[in-house]
């Protein structure tokens, strides 16, 4: 006993230490078992679908290359890029000599006709003439007519007047220059059916959009008019016809316009902010859950749908029970104890669609 007491000075100190070592241990423990301060939110759900975005050319509903019947030497163009005109105005037209010395001869042949007719009538009336010459008169008057009428027609349209009230897109000949028939002389557009885009969408985006369904242009808004039955055979996209209401500000003809569009709903599926995502790898990801009455965050695997701004679409279903762990899950591993910072009031998509919408608002950028 008495050797205890007399233990050198340096051990009596180990031993001392040790046993204070001992004594704290049990609150060095209990500080670092300190629950994660986290932030949740809801688990949403969301019948939305992906909207469909693409590029597209922005026109007038009608647009049309304005040119003359027959070819010959412009005489004049009326009209420059840009010039509003009204139905039935006077664009351009051609020199009218050689189109009139047509309609000239036409008639003459016409007329003509119409007296050979008479004499053989009157011929036959008195057993002069033969039936044979009588049918011949006839059917040269026919014909008489018809070439007065085509050289009337091709006069009438050796000047370019414009269809409707619009607006004059492209001046693509000048006077004096001889054109031939057929030929674009002006592009034009008409005021009175509205703006389009045209789109080309790939066939997988093409499955999922209806007729009417909503469309955006560049602010924008709009229905989807038409969409093709066939598919270009050279990129393998389908056109597809936005009409829109108004059209974009500042809006010309064959402007690119950024479109968005918004299929048909789909089956609820869970909707939550992209940045709740980890270790991703290709289509899936994990997420941390924090369960109805738990305190120990739970890591779930979840594929995902597709990303849209600041938002991911799940194809894994979520309990709508549960709350979404959207800050501190970085530190989390499954089953960390966790404390929430702030509780945040939310329910599910298919129980209050008024709250969810607003969810989803504010995780749009």
């Amino acid at each position: 006993m008495t050797a205890l007491f007399n233990l050198p000075k340096t051990r009596h100190f180990v031993v001392v230490l040790f046993s204070a070592f001992f004594s704290v241990l049990p609150g060095f423990a209990a500080e670092n078992s300190t629950a994660f301060a986290v932030s949740v939110e809801p688990v949403v759900y969301s019948t939305d679908a992906v909207p469909v975005r693409a590029t597209g050319v922005l026109a007038r509903k009608r647009e049309a290359d304005l040119s003359f019947k027959t070819g010959g030497v412009i005489e004049a163009v009326l009209v420059r890029v840009g010039d509003s005109v009204k139905k039935g105005q006077i664009l351009a037209k051609l020199w009218q000599d050689e189109i009139q010395a047509q309609v000239a001869q036409a008639r003459s042949n016409f007329e003509k006709a119409q007296r050979d007719l008479a004499r053989q009538e009157k011929l036959r009336a008195g057993a002069v003439g033969t039936v044979e010459d009588l049918q011949n008169a006839r059917t040269a008057l026919e014909l008489a007519a018809a070439q007065l009428k085509m050289a009337e027609f091709n006069s009438r349209y050796s000047v370019i007047t414009a269809p409707e009230d619009g607006r004059i897109l492209r001046r693509l000949a000048e006077p004096d220059e001889l054109t031939e028939a057929g030929r674009a002389v002006l592009g034009f557009a008409s005021d009175s059916e509205g703006w389009i885009v045209r789109a080309a969408l790939a066939e997988s985006d093409v499955a999922s959009l209806r007729l009417g369904n909503q469309a955006v242009a560049d602010g924008a808004p709009g229905k989807i008019s038409q969409i093709s039955e066939g598919t270009d055979v050279l990129t393998r996209t389908v056109p597809v016809e936005i009409a829109l209401a108004v059209p974009p500000p500042h809006a010309r003809s064959g402007m690119i316009a950024a479109v968005t569009l918004f299929p048909q709903p789909v089956a609820p599926r869970p909707v939550v902010p992209a940045s709740v995502l980890i270790e991703g790898n290709g289509k899936k990801a994990s997420l941390f859950l924090l369960e109805a009455g738990s305190q120990n965050a739970r890591r779930v695997s979840v594929d995902v749908e597709t990303l849209e701004n600041t938002r991911a679409y799940l194809r894994t279903g979520l309990p709508k029970t549960a709350r979404l762990i959207v800050q501190g899950g970085e530190y989390l591993q499954d089953g960390s104890v966790v404390a929430v910072k702030e509780q945040e009031q939310g329910v599910a998509l298919s129980q209050a669609p008024g709250a969810v919408n607003h969810r989803l608002k504010t995780l749009t950028p």
